[in-house]
């Protein structure tokens, strides 16, 4: 479904673009760290969307709790290898959104218009869970999939997103969300264009840091365009941690 290509492709844009990204990337690491003050427990640390690692601070993690779980789809070699220096940190491959094998299998549209995602939920020791800069991105290849445009404001993907929220929510647990609120592209010099999640989400009633990230610099999307995002910090509220 496209999913090694994306991890490799912004693997590419990273070292393309590692100036520009270099503040997005300490601030979420800073965020992810500061919410673990929030934890009374620190069994198990819950990582989702670990990617490359880029944006998270797994030394701070494995210090601070007796298990580290990276989640994601994929995980290159770089990023399990600097796991493997972390006794109790490991790699987990797992679609978050628990719909792929239903596309895989035909279900189409259905297959992301029902059911919420369960993993990890009955894990008692998890204490904390971070969704690192994910949410927007849950949808992208799922509608491509489908062949629906792969925007984050299609109902499917606002559908998609809300679920991963409500996943969220039904932790026992401290989470911390590092997400998109607004997407901004096209020519700096102009009035770029924009999609705005907040009011479809409501995330900023529990955001408690937010910076932008200059996903592109001009020229990296070509015609001279530029992606920005407005990202957010929140504390999610969940099964034991209301804000």
């Amino acid at each position: 479904m496209g999913y090694l290509r994306e991890s490799i492709a912004i693997r590419a844009r990273y070292r393309r673009c590692r100036h520009a990204w270099a503040p997005h990337l300490a601030k979420t690491r800073q965020a992810l760290a500061a919410s673990l003050e929030r934890c009374r427990q620190r069994r198990t640390a819950l990582v989702l969307g670990s990617g490359l690692l880029l944006d998270v601070p797994l030394a701070e993690l494995a210090a601070s709790f007796e298990e580290v779980w990276l989640v994601d789809m994929v995980h290159l070699p770089a990023a399990r290898r600097e796991a493997a220096r972390y006794p109790n940190a490991r790699c987990i491959e797992w679609d978050v959104t628990e719909c792929a094998a239903a596309l895989l299998d035909g279900k189409g549209r259905d297959a992301l218009a029902e059911g919420t995602p369960s993993a990890f939920l009955r894990e008692d020791r998890v204490d904390w869970v971070g969704s690192v800069n994910l949410l927007s991105q849950l949808p992208l290849l799922p509608l491509a999939w489908l062949g629906e445009p792969p925007s984050s404001t299609h109902p499917l993907a606002v559908a998609m997103m809300r679920r991963h929220l409500d996943y969220l929510s039904r932790f026992r647990a401290v989470v911390c969300l590092v997400a998109d609120a607004e997407q901004r592209w096209g020519n700096r010099e102009e009035a770029m264009e924009g999609a705005d999640l907040d009011p479809l989400l409501g995330l900023s009633a529990h955001a408690f840091d937010q910076w932008w990230w200059e996903l592109a610099p001009p020229g990296e999307a070509g015609h001279g365009h530029a992606i920005r995002h407005r990202v957010l910090a929140c504390h999610w509220p969940s099964g034991i941690a209301a804000p």
